[in-house]
């Protein structure tokens, strides 16, 4: 039988490695020795050098394992009986990789998208800190507003009540000092988490409170102002008549020679005072003009018993 040529020893050797019989290491080794084997050999015939023949060493072989070789030939069988199951097996193989190259892809992708938001509590710092800046320019310009609209409700009140008749004020005097105070308890606030809005809270109770008491004064001042000044017109009847009798009394303690003197001067002093309190100018009701003639009269007559007094022994 003839020599193997190199070129069907290294085919032979590549068509192991193909089917998996021997690996690529074993294939890098054998192919090195192969290829050692032939160069020794041309380099010994090129010289006219006897070539020695040795019966163990005559041919370049592949040195394989027993095992290996029966590994080889089994799977070299095997494949040759079932390429198809082969052909299935590496399709799996195949398709596993994909898998796994596609997941590894959509991982890489999750992985990047869960690092994009590290990002973001930046921005929502930014965000949180501009919303904070604007919620409290609102609180500001709402505080500032509370204040206006407050100081105005008060201003009204307060004019009212200084215009109002001195008699319906001291008679409704009580009943406003009692709102005072229920207004001030009324209107304290403590369910908010800054003072600046718990103060908007009260100012804005306050000037609705205020408001709505103002029509309540303007409506009572009308209501009361009849029965306020007819119950002072009838005090201050009363009072001018005390008052006529303390000077009549004064006058009769004057002695007669003193009362004849004075007589003359006494009865002129009478007319004028009538005359006096009943030319004051007419106020803007009848009930309050009656009121300021009383008024006259009371204050001529004790001031003309102080006088007569100092004639008494």
């Amino acid at each position: 039988m003839s020599k193997p040529s190199l070129t069907n020893e290294l085919t032979r050797l590549y068509e192991l490695l193909e089917k998996g019989a021997i690996t690529q290491e074993e294939y890098e080794e054998h192919k090195a020795l192969l290829l050692n084997q032939a160069r020794n050999t041309s380099s010994h015939n090129g010289y006219g050098d006897p070539v020695q023949t040795k019966p163990t060493e005559a041919k370049p072989q592949i040195i394989i394992n027993q095992s290996a070789s029966a590994a080889a030939s089994s799977s070299a069988t095997a494949v040759a009986k079932n390429g198809g199951c082969l052909k299935s097996i590496l399709a799996t193989i195949g398709f596993l990789v994909v898998i796994s190259v596609i997941l590894k892809a959509c991982y890489g992708e999750e992985k990047t998208a869960a690092s994009t938001p590290a990002i973001e509590p930046a921005a929502q710092t930014v965000t949180n800190t501009d919303s904070q800046e604007d919620t409290q320019e609102n609180i500001q310009a709402s505080l500032q507003s509370a204040k206006q609209e407050n100081a105005a409700a008060n201003d009204e009140i307060n004019t009212l009540w200084t215009n109002m008749d001195v008699d319906v004020r001291n008679h409704l005097k009580p009943q406003q000092l009692t709102w005072n105070q229920q207004k001030k308890k009324q209107c304290q606030s403590n369910q908010y988490p800054t003072p600046e809005q718990n103060q908007i809270e009260y100012l804005n109770c306050e000037t609705e409170l205020t408001r709505s008491r103002i029509s309540e004064l303007q409506a009572q001042q009308d209501q009361v102002y009849v029965n306020v000044k007819e119950a002072k017109l009838q005090k201050l009847k009363q009072e001018a008549d005390d008052s006529l009798k303390t000077l009549q009394t004064t006058w009769d303690a004057i002695p007669e020679s003193i009362r004849d003197q004075l007589s003359s001067n006494f009865k002129s002093w009478t007319k004028s005072a009538d005359n006096e309190c009943d030319s004051e100018k007419p106020a803007d009701t009848e009930v309050q003009t009656e009121i300021n003639r009383f008024n006259c009269r009371i204050k001529l007559i004790k001031a003309k018993t102080k006088e007569l007094e100092g004639y008494k022994l």
